[in-house]
């Protein structure tokens, strides 16, 4: 193996990863809208009877799951011998997503992401460059289903709508405003790392024109250390700036350990 991920992350990391659980994240322990602060989720801490500070400690090991806040279900459900159906967003009216034995997504842009992190892991203990693209490709395609996601629910449009062929870059500069009222910040570390990681899945991987690839382990360790930039942070980012709950996994990868190169010793 080539690289490994730390096994803690900051204090720093850990205090932010449990705040931004507690107040973006996809749990159902606020369904009264009552944290809003840190000061709410160190109250709500105590009645349960937990120490916020003792809790950020125990999470810079990554490995632990964040109490009370961070939701382990994934976006893939199985069903067996029932109907699933769900709202339509356009009509309100009910519509079947499956009937009897089979798989579903409770969100598509979820399962994106869900598949791109489980190939940047594959990425980080094998070394292989290509299932890293693989989860760069991934990533980018959940973040533009989100968008996509935003746009036909806020207006109410079926999946033909013109405007969902636009290109990525025209749909993050102009929906967020479109669609909230306010810009998103693309002047930020995420986006700058989402659009260096988008070129490069471009150029080597959807329209590759070489017959053989060369990148040296320092390079491509800075790349893997992008991927917490631009794909779970953004789509955090995003999630936060539409004011809509993000799934764990998100925020979770969002405040991802250091990647570094595995030592001859330790191989």
């Amino acid at each position: 193996m080539a690289f490994r991920a730390k096994k803690r992350i900051s204090e720093r990391n850990a205090y932010n990863m449990v705040v931004a659980m507690a107040l973006h994240g996809n749990h159902y322990n606020d369904i009264h809208g009552n944290i809003r602060s840190v000061s709410d989720i160190r109250a709500h801490y105590a009645q349960n009877g937990r120490d916020f500070k003792h809790v950020v400690a125990g999470c810079r090991d990554f490995s632990q799951s964040v109490p009370l806040y961070e939701n382990l279900l994934g976006a893939q459900w199985t069903a067996e011998g029932v109907a699933v159906s769900r709202p339509s967003h356009i009509t309100g009216e009910y519509e079947s997503v499956i009937s009897g034995d089979g798989v579903y997504n409770e969100s598509d842009y979820w399962a994106n992401f869900e598949i791109s992190k489980e190939d940047f892991d594959s990425a980080i203990s094998s070394g292989r460059w290509e299932r890293f693209l693989a989860a760069v490709n991934a990533g980018i395609a959940a973040v533009e289903a989100f968008l996509n996601h935003q746009y036909m629910v806020r207006l109410r449009v079926a999946g033909d709508d013109p405007a969902l062929r636009d290109n990525l870059e025209t749909k993050m500069k102009t929906w967020p405003m479109k669609l909230s009222g306010h810009a998103f910040d693309l002047s930020s570390r995420p986006w700058a790392a989402f659009s260096k990681l988008k070129k490069l899945r471009d150029d080597g991987f959807q329209h590759r024109k070489s017959t053989a690839t060369g990148i040296t382990r320092n390079e491509h360790l800075a790349l893997l250390n992008e991927y917490k930039h631009a794909v779970p942070r953004l789509l955090l980012n995003l999630h936060v700036h539409f004011g809509v709950r993000c799934p764990s996994a998100i925020i979770r990868y969002a405040y991802h350990p250091e990647i570094e190169l595995e030592s001859r010793k330790d191989a």
